[in-house]
């Protein structure tokens, strides 16, 4: 698999907001210390948590991937310059196999590159330029076909900074318009079931039976006095 560099994701993030603002002139960059609380005068952030990429260690090989994979965006917009800058900082992972293991930097496919970038710009979009936006259009990783497991928190490099935290709804996460699935197509995708509601036959004949029972004590009681 072709690993994704940095001029990849520039190119393709001045492509995506010259669309939108082809007036003003936008850099991209990468700054691993980037610090969530520490932002200058002017400067926005942005936080994306729900990036998929995948990792392999550098000690025992293992490979695995997420649905959580964290960047944290920095924006700055000069208005009289008409420039703009974005400081980026992806967070990493830990192999949870191995004891040796380091924190291994992400492998994005283009797609996932592009989901992110999209967001990037409608963030932009807000809180740089001001404008309304309609966060229903935020694009959103849906995994479909496969199973990645729990997120390993103690293994996420965003986690421990107490940057990212595990949502409790699923996993699998996915945008109103123009899904991607990845593992299977939409049209081959498997009706979801439904946990039915209905109850076992054995519990009704049971309910069934213990009310007839309490009608006929109920009427025990009386009937003696009927007699008299």
């Amino acid at each position: 698999m072709k690993k994704l560099n940095m001029d990849s994701w520039r190119e393709m993030f001045y492509e995506k907001i010259e669309e939108v603002k082809p007036q003003d002139n936008w850099d991209l960059k990468v700054q691993q210390n980037l610090d969530y609380n520490d932002l200058g005068p002017g400067w926005k952030k942005s936080l994306q948590e729900r990036a998929f990429a995948s990792f392999q260690c550098s000690w025992c090989q293992h490979f695995w991937a997420s649905v959580q994979v964290v960047i944290l965006f920095h924006m700055y917009r000069d208005l009289h310059r008409r420039k703009g800058c974005v400081k980026m900082r992806v967070f990493r992972q830990e192999c949870y196999e191995c004891s040796k293991g380091k924190l291994e930097e992400p492998d994005f496919k283009e797609e996932s590159v592009q989901r992110v970038l999209e967001n990037l710009v409608i963030s932009i979009r807000e809180k740089c330029y001001g404008e309304y936006v309609d966060h229903t259009q935020l694009s959103e990783v849906t995994v479909i076909g496969q199973h990645y497991g729990p997120h390993q928190s103690d293994h996420c490099e965003a986690c421990r900074l107490g940057i990212h935290q595990r949502p409790k709804r699923s996993m699998y996460y996915g945008r109103p318009k123009d899904t991607v699935y990845h593992g299977t197509s939409k049209d081959t995708m498997p009706p979801v079931q439904l946990p039915s509601h209905n109850l076992p036959q054995d519990t009704i004949c049971c309910v069934f039976c213990t009310i007839c029972i309490l009608i006929f004590i109920y009427m025990s009681s009386w009937i003696p006095q009927l007699v008299k």
